[in-house]
Parts: C-alpha cells; sequence; structure tokens
C-alpha cells in the first residue's frame, strides 16, 4: 500500500520593518529631563541661561537660533514676558545642549568651534545651522553622545 506524500508547501518569508518616527528612538531623558520638567521657567531665568551657558552673543542668538529680533530677545530677557511655546522649548533644548556640549568639550567656546566647522556626519554642513529646530538640536545632541562613548566612526 502506497501512502501519498503531502506535497512540499513553500512559504514567502516576510521581511519585518520598524518604520516608526525617529523621535521615538531619541533618549527619553533629553525629552523628559529637560524640556517637560522646565516649561514653567520664566523668561527672564530660561535667557538668562541660555546666555550664560553657549557663550554666544544676543544677536546669534537671537537672529541663529531663535529666529526673533534681537530687541524681543531682550524683552524676554529682561522680562517675565510668556514666551512663544516653541521659543520656550527650543531655549530649554540648547541648554540641555550645551550642557552636554560643554562636558564632550570642556567648555562652550571649544563647542562653539566645533558647531561652526563642516561635519561630515551633517553631510558637511556646519551643525549651528540645524540649531534653530527642535530636530536639529536632538541630531546635534545625538552626535555628541557617540562622541562622548568614542562612536564616531
Amino acid at each position: 500500500m502506497k501512502t501519498k506524500n503531502k506535497p512540499y508547501q513553500e512559504r514567502e518569508e516576510t521581511m519585518n520593518i520598524v518604520s516608526e518616527p525617529m523621535a521615538i528612538y531619541l533618549p527619553s531623558s533629553f525629552v523628559k529631563n529637560n524640556v517637560l520638567e522646565n516649561l514653567a521657567q520664566n523668561s527672564k531665568e530660561l535667557f538668562s541661561k541660555v546666555i550664560a551657558m553657549t557663550g554666544l552673543t544676543i544677536k546669534t542668538l537671537s537672529e541663529n537660533i531663535f529666529e526673533i529680533t534681537p530687541k524681543t530677545f531682550i524683552k524676554y530677557k529682561n522680562n517675565d514676558t510668556k514666551i512663544p511655546s516653541r521659543i520656550a522649548e527650543i531655549a530649554i533644548e540648547i541648554s540641555a545642549l550645551y550642557e552636554l556640549g560643554n562636558i564632550v568639550f570642556n567648555n562652550s567656546t571649544i563647542f562653539n568651534e566645533w558647531l561652526e566647522k563642516e561635519n561630515v556626519f551633517f553631510n558637511n554642513k556646519k551643525p549651528s545651522v540645524f540649531l534653530n529646530t527642535s530636530t536639529g538640536i536632538h541630531l546635534i545632541y545625538e552626535e555628541l553622545k557617540r562622541i562622548e562613548f568614542g562612536a564616531t566612526a
């Protein structure tokens, strides 16, 4: 008596692909500890902290990073004025970025020099051109983390 063999069925293998936003993989500590916990700071404290940490001029900070006039920047710095959320968020993230940059490069002067040099990681652009957006700040932060741990290749 002959038994019939079942024919072999070939199954196509499917590849699992992850397609989530990059923000999910950013360090949660960066977002949580630096933005969420500091949104309550008043404008005077926040802008004074940014000036002290970055070592940048008011003109550079206002025009290149916050995209506001120096006059508006000074108003926020000298008064307890309500700051637009986007500007407050960038100010907090810049503070967090400079905290790490000052650790990695030992001071803001050397960190600012690094920000002004073309970098392969940033498609041969200066990292400083990305300081005016939250995403750009996060990219710079991630590169600093790689430098900190020696993973720059």
